[in-house]
């Protein structure tokens, strides 16, 4: 998934750094934890893991790929056999089975039809081109019996998290945008024609007894203990509730009151204080001044909103602060194309502070 921050390119750094604390089991916790991409890292280690965000499609990736450790068998759905000829058999059989199952489904009009699509806002106030009318309508078609199948209890919570998840992942790749849903494209770009399929996420099996929330982490640092203390905040102004509000809606599926060009939900209660500099430099003293934990480890970049001396001297009251740097490429949306160009200059400096109690 296309997704800001995103530290896949820097797992072998960030595994690399904790493996030089000595630190090759225990509890690891990841309080930003957005996709989910570190906790599943170690999670793949062994590590109970413990993964927050406030965003609710986070909390649904982080109930799919960090507590749910295997694949579901969905034995109270019953439903035919879509691809008995390519369906090897697995232990994710039945998951294929359900997907193809969704994948077949006709589309219908809903939320996503009526005010994300130019043909369902074409006599709207504000014609949106988020998605192309067949995959808007795939979306609203999935999601409502995926909500059907879990409020009629034939499918368990892990089962309800899993579909979700695998139509969470779908949904950037026929997304008509540059990498957010900030703003959507004047011009329909190839990706949005492709027709939205739903395949297996990528599922992390283990044995932990792993733990999911959707708290502030501010707050929540103070009521966990860990071995890692994993902090990868929001390092400019912009929101991630803002950046993502259409995977939130997909997620919560609640038909909020939409406002605006970009039709954003309202977000007040999942703003990030991270997203201010004087309000992220208390949060990370507070953060800071009341982790339980062995190892405390902060991904930032030296383009964030928090300057470095600063970051340094809020660390440096928990411990001796090691400081570990990587040249690392700016986030890019998409690829160049003919109406953008990215300059050769795009590089930053990704920051690994590690504080040893």
């Amino acid at each position: 998934m296309r997704y800001i921050g995103s530290k896949e390119k820097l797992l072998g750094f960030i595994a690399q750094t904790v493996s030089s604390f000595g630190i090759t089991s225990g509890t690891f916790c990841d309080l930003f934890a957005g996709t989910t991409t570190v906790g599943r890292h170690f999670k793949h280690k062994g590590f109970r893991v413990i993964s927050n965000d406030l965003m609710e499609y986070a909390f649904v990736f982080g109930k799919a790929y960090i507590e749910t450790n295997g694949f579901p068998q969905f034995e109270h759905l019953d439903l035919p056999l879509v691809s008995s000829s390519t369906l090897i058999d697995t232990e994710a059989t039945r998951l294929e089975n359900v997907l193809a199952y969704l994948n077949s489904l006709p589309g219908q009009h809903g939320f996503i039809f009526s005010n994300y699509c130019d043909i369902g806002t074409a006599d709207q106030e504000h014609l949106r081109m988020f998605f192309s009318e067949m995959n808007a309508k795939k979306i609203d078609a999935i999601r409502e019996q995926i909500q059907t199948w879990k409020d009629t209890n034939q499918i368990n919570s892990a089962e309800f998290y899993v579909l979700l998840a695998s139509l969470l992942e779908a949904i950037p790749s026929v997304s008509n945008t540059s990498g957010t849903y900030a703003a959507f494209l004047k011009f329909w770009e190839s990706r949005s024609q492709k027709t939205l399929t739903l395949t297996v996420p990528p599922l992390v099996s283990g044995s932990q007894q792993n733990r999911i929330y959707r708290r502030d982490g501010t707050q929540l640092a103070a009521e966990l203990e860990s071995d890692i203390l994993y902090l990868d905040p929001p390092y400019n102004t912009r929101q991630y509730a803002t950046n993502y509000h259409i995977l939130e809606t997909v997620a919560r599926w609640d038909s909020p009151a939409i406002y605006g060009k970009s039709g954003l939900r309202p977000y007040a209660s999942e703003k990030s204080t991270f997203c201010s500099r004087n309000d992220a430099l208390e949060n990370l003293e507070q953060i800071t001044s009341t982790a339980q934990c062995r190892l405390l480890l902060l991904s930032y970049s030296s383009d964030g909103i928090m300057p470095h001396n600063a970051v340094l001297e809020i660390l440096s009251k928990k411990g001796k602060v090691q400081i570990l740097e990587l040249p690392y490429r700016r986030y890019r949306s998409d690829s160049d194309h003919a109406k953008r160009k990215y300059k050769d200059n795009s590089h930053t400096i990704e920051r690994l502070y590690a504080v040893m109690s």
